[in-house]
């Protein structure tokens, strides 16, 4: 069974704004055959210039105000929560199978018990996939998602222990017919947020 790799950019380490951060999208479409690297290639593809029509990657380095795409790109780690296509162009805005979801939530969590270092903040731009995330502490202990703040009230966020360590993550929505200085500020927002204490 397929499984996308996620990209790790060579300097994770260093991060934004010193934190390192994870981008999270729903899926990949294509109509070809599937394989494991397909994520890696796609970002490749996309910092050497050779992905010339894609909206997502533009958008989302623009939210962090990063002006080079092979800086922004370099510095996160980036999977969709799909572990592998959801099918051709035209399925491209289904929410997935019964099956896909499951494994999503799965890898999701394996994922980030397995970064290494410690991921800090996970940016989920993606409303469809926030919505069939693994359950929060706070869901889990009756809280349900926390509003990010009165100023972005749509947007949420909750937080995971991994051992020892907690990841935040935050649920805002996909770029497409998103207000792009809405979506600067709720980054901004999230960049300069303390990382919460077990």
């Amino acid at each position: 069974m397929i499984e996308h790799a996620p990209w790790i950019g060579m300097n994770y380490q260093i991060g934004i704004s010193g934190q390192r951060i994870c981008i999270v999208g729903h899926s990949h479409h294509h109509s070809g055959p599937d394989r494991e690297d397909f994520t890696i290639d796609i970002v490749y593809d996309f910092i050497s210039g050779e992905l010339k029509r894609n909206s997502f990657f533009p958008q989302i380095k623009g939210y962090f105000e990063i002006l080079d795409d092979a800086t922004f790109w370099n510095r996160v780690m980036f999977f969709n929560f799909l572990p592998d296509c959801i099918g051709s162009k035209n399925e491209r805005y289904g929410a997935g199978t019964t099956e896909q979801l499951a494994r999503g939530k799965e890898r999701f969590l394996r994922i980030i018990r397995e970064t290494k270092p410690n991921l800090e903040k996970v940016f989920v731009f993606t409303t469809k996939g926030w919505r069939n995330f693994p359950r929060t502490i706070e869901e889990v202990s009756g809280k349900g998602k926390i509003p990010l703040s009165s100023e972005f009230p749509e947007f949420s966020w909750g937080t995971y222990a991994v051992g020892d360590h907690i990841v935040m993550a935050f649920g805002l929505r996909h770029p497409q017919g998103a207000r792009g200085e809405v979506m600067k500020s709720a980054v901004r927002q999230i960049l300069d947020k303390p990382l919460k204490d077990i």
